[in-house]
């Protein structure tokens, strides 16, 4: 039996299967929502806050469900209450990280996926990579200058130190902000205002949610990671629906009816004169 074509027929369905891959994979992160406008226009959603790794992730769903005793000593479960959802995430926010840039993830991911057909393209695969890590080195050195010129200039000027809060939320913000003061902002305003998320989980993507609790950690053994535990609660609006009932009853019923006709009747005439009647009580 000849194998050689059995494994050309592998190769290629491998490298087809990696090709189709090669399409960008849309990742959501924390998508705060923005309001709708005064005159009901959607605004412009504010960009998406995402980690530079991920950790563990938790998705509760929990129901309140009545015992009520009986006679004869035993419960009965007769109410299901639906608890609102609550998502669990925990990121990492790093001073230094190979994080791949917004501007690049399309480039990254094209070179990720063309290693695969190096067996038909190897000068593809290996210019892709090429340009992939000179543009992402030429990059990191720009963002390490242009930290550097701010740090710079914010000493001379100042202009350094952390941000600070106050009672009214961030009273000031100087522009030497390391990358997890700059998350911590982002999520304490969005926590202030009360603005809702649309988060993407493994299992599903999770609309209308708010931070229930934030808790900001740096490990004691370093100051260049900040660890970040989120709990998102699901939100759910009360909607007011007016219906006429069925059946009336009582005064209702009274009210509801329709005009009856009674006939015609003429009150006989009073004995009693009016006006001396008046006159008689004067």
């Amino acid at each position: 039996m000849d194998l050689s074509s059995l494994s050309n027929i592998t190769n290629a369905a491998t490298a087809l299967s990696n090709l189709i891959l090669v399409s960008p994979q849309k990742t959501i992160g924390y998508q705060p929502q923005s309001p709708p406008s005064k005159n009901g226009q959607q605004q412009q959603q504010p960009p998406s806050i995402l980690f530079h790794y991920e950790g563990e992730q938790t998705a509760l769903l929990e129901s309140d469900i009545t015992d009520h005793f009986v006679e004869d000593n035993t419960a009965i479960q007769d109410q299901i209450a639906l608890k609102p959802e609550i998502i669990t995430t925990h990121g990492f926010i790093g001073e230094l990280n190979n994080v791949t840039p917004r501007s690049l993830e399309l480039v990254k991911e094209l070179a990720d996926k063309l290693t695969v057909i190096d067996a038909y393209t190897p000068t593809l695969s290996e210019t892709a990579l090429l340009a992939y890590n000179e543009a992402f080195f030429l990059y990191q050195n720009a963002i390490n200058v242009k930290n550097a010129a701010v740090a710079a200039w914010s000493s001379i000027n100042g202009d350094g130190g952390e941000a600070v809060i106050g009672a009214s939320g961030i009273v000031s913000a100087p522009q030497n902000q390391t990358k997890q003061q700059i998350a911590f902002q982002q999520f304490y305003g969005y926590w202030r205002n009360r603005t809702l998320f649309t988060v993407q989980t493994p299992w599903a993507v999770f609309q209308n949610v708010a931070i229930k609790t934030l808790r900001a950690i740096q490990d004691a053994e370093t100051r260049m990671i900040t660890d970040f535990e989120v709990a998102f609660k699901m939100i759910r609006f009360s909607t007011t629906q007016t219906t006429p009932p069925p059946v009336f009853a009582g005064r209702g019923a009274a009210q509801a009816g329709g005009v009856t006709d009674q006939g015609t009747q003429t009150p006989p005439e009073s004995s009693v004169d009016f006006g001396a009647s008046i006159q008689a009580i004067a």
